[in-house]
């Protein structure tokens, strides 16, 4: 019998059946700009199996003033406070992102939507 392998980008769910790579999940920032970007937050809503192979995250910027609704302050938890750069979105191959270091709290996910309509909306 045939193994079947799930095709390129898809995510198959760990052994608790839930999504490894979930909405609001942070991990650290697989680039060049760490010391500036150290995490990145996964933001591509959980029902949305990727056919790029491709996660939408928001940068986590250390040493950044916040800027009201579009860039709130965001915590890290065992790590403090960062801002979201909103403006900043972007979509990375999901193979980049490793082990998460934490979860957005309630607090915080709810700054996402109006950081980025702030961001992406009609004046």
């Amino acid at each position: 019998m045939a193994v079947i392998s799930p095709p390129p980008g898809w995510r198959v769910p760990n052994s608790s059946g839930s999504d490894a790579l979930a909405q609001y999940h942070i991990y650290p920032n697989p680039g060049t700009k760490k010391s500036q970007i150290p995490y990145l937050v996964a933001v591509q809503n959980d029902h949305i199996s990727s056919r790029t192979g491709a996660t939408v995250v928001i940068p986590l910027r250390a040493n950044a003033q916040p800027v009201e609704i579009m860039a709130p302050w965001v915590e890290v938890p065992g790590e403090g406070h960062f801002v979201l750069s909103a403006d900043e979105i972007f979509a990375i191959d999901t193979i980049r992102l490793k082990v998460p270091v934490g979860k957005l709290n309630l607090a915080d996910r709810a700054k996402i939507k109006p950081a980025v309509d702030k961001v992406i909306g009609e004046y």
